[in-house]
């Protein structure tokens, strides 16, 4: 039978697509849905191409692989293919499309009859009323008593303390706490500053006045010579510069001489030198003439000033860095109020800035220091030594008990530096172990009997240190309830 192959545009819509079936003359005609889709979406378009290819007298299949195109077409009716080779091999069966079948007709006078019929227990003398609702109290009052009583049952168990003593490890290399007593510690660092000031302990001396001498001038050429005023003289030792206060005439003549006063230009005794230590003149004039002081120079003097020592600068420094470090301390316990501090690994991680004034040694009443340093010091987190102890409790418990975690308390005692930023660090361990209670067993235990009778067979099936309390609720209840789920078993300190 020939087949015609239609291919489907996306623009095409049911008009298109009913002029190409016709074109087509053929007894059947497969069309080749395009990916995307066209106009043709609904139901309804699908069933009226049907109709109008059954009009022509051929019969229409669908290629496509959409889910959309092809639940439409098959709803419709029309068969679909995957592809073009299964189209022309399979045969092409026509789904008959049902239309909804016709509700049959209510009678409305039966249905409003068999709404207003009397109900059942109007047929019931008032004895059998009574005893139905008396039935139905009693029923759920039982419902009641069996659910709502509750109790509380309050145990407490054996118990015992255990305390040892442990030496941790401390070191940052560590990242957790190991079963050989390892601790792991992190660096933390702190940033602090300060300026503080002591008096000076030292004297220094400065030069005061200056010193003058007599100089006896002697002529060495065959003619006068002038000395003029402020001639410089230097000294043998010391390099002491004199200048002449006044000028001076030489005779003519090898050997006169003529004196005259200098006064020296530094201050201080340094400047009181020696019989004949002045004897150098400086330019064209140390060769006209020779100089001489045949008397020591006088006059010069020092005053005593306060001044800081060596031993000043280091020791404001000393305690300044002292001062920082307690300082740096404090700002971290604040900054972990919870965390343990390595008190030994604190050390100097940089300083920042060292001032003093006078920067060296010199004369001043007071000695300054500006100091900011950054610390680092190691920091252990308490859960990290509770796991710890907890490690060491447990592998010391007694025979049928457990630890109970909320009880284990840990001090820390002394510590030892090991070198490598490694630390050793006795910690004191204490906990308390309980004996297991069954809370299931408490409940079977104690349900359906009087709060003394529970008691008594609470303490006789369960280790338990005091007597136990049962609370039935409410108070006046005379028995424990039967349901387990309304019994509370409250154990303290566990």
């Amino acid at each position: 039978m020939k087949t015609a192959l239609i291919p489907v545009d996306p623009l095409d819509d049911l008009a298109a697509l009913q002029d190409k079936i016709a074109w087509a003359k053929a007894p059947r005609a497969l069309l080749l849905w395009p990916q995307q889709g066209c106009a043709v979406q609904r139901t309804l378009d699908f069933v009226r191409l049907r109709r109008a290819a059954d009009a022509l007298g051929t019969q229409i299949a669908i290629i496509t692989r959409a889910r959309g195109p092809r639940r439409e077409a098959e709803a419709a009716g029309i068969p679909v293919f995957p592809d073009r080779k299964t189209a022309l091999r399979k045969a092409w069966r026509w789904r008959r499309v049902r239309l909804p079948r016709r509700r049959r007709h209510t009678d409305l006078y039966a249905l409003q009859a068999w709404a207003h019929r009397p109900p059942p227990w109007s047929r019931l003398t008032p004895l059998q009323r009574w005893g139905a609702f008396l039935t139905g109290v009693a029923a759920v009052l039982l419902l009641a008593a069996f659910t709502l009583p509750g109790a509380r049952l309050t145990l407490t168990p054996t118990r015992t303390t255990r305390t040892l003593t442990l030496t941790a490890v401390v070191s940052p290399a560590y990242t957790a706490p190991d079963a050989t007593d390892h601790l792991p510690a992190h660096w933390e660092t702190v940033t602090v500053g300060n300026r503080a000031a002591q008096e000076v302990s030292g004297i220094s001396r400065l030069p005061q006045t200056p010193a003058s001498v007599t100089l006896t001038f002697t002529n060495l050429t065959s003619h006068a010579v002038e000395v003029p005023k402020g001639t410089r003289v230097h000294s043998h030792t010391g390099h002491v510069v004199f200048l002449t206060t006044e000028g001076a005439h030489v005779p003519a003549g090898p050997g006169a001489t003529a004196e005259v006063t200098a006064t020296s230009i530094p201050r201080g005794r340094a400047a009181n030198r020696p019989a004949h230590d002045l004897g150098f003149l400086e330019g064209p004039l140390a060769f006209e003439v020779a100089v001489d002081n045949p008397l020591p120079a006088a006059g010069g003097r020092d005053m005593s000033v306060p001044a800081p020592t060596a031993d000043d600068y280091q020791r404001l420094e000393a305690t300044l860095r002292a001062h920082l470090a307690t300082q740096a301390l404090a700002t971290l316990e604040r900054k972990f109020p919870n965390a343990w501090i390595v008190l030994p690994s604190l050390q100097t991680a940089a300083d920042l800035e060292r001032t003093f004034d006078p920067p060296q040694p010199a004369p001043a009443n007071m000695l300054h220091l500006t100091l900011r340093v950054r610390f680092r010091v190691l920091i252990v987190d308490p859960n990290d030594a509770r796991t710890l102890a907890r490690r060491a409790l447990t592998a010391q418990a007694p025979s049928g008990m457990r630890l109970v975690p909320s009880s284990i308390q840990v001090e820390a005692g002394e510590i030892t530096p090991r070198g490598n930023d490694r630390y050793a660090w006795r910690l004191r361990a204490q906990g308390a172990f309980i004996a297991p209670l069954d809370e299931e067993t408490a409940r079977r235990v104690a349900r359906g009997h009087t709060p003394e009778i529970a008691a008594q067979r609470l303490q006789q099936a369960l280790p338990l240190a005091a007597s136990p309390k049962v609370t039935p609720w409410p108070r006046w209840w005379p028995w424990v309830s039967l349901l387990p789920l309304r019994i509370q078993v409250v154990i303290p300190n566990t």
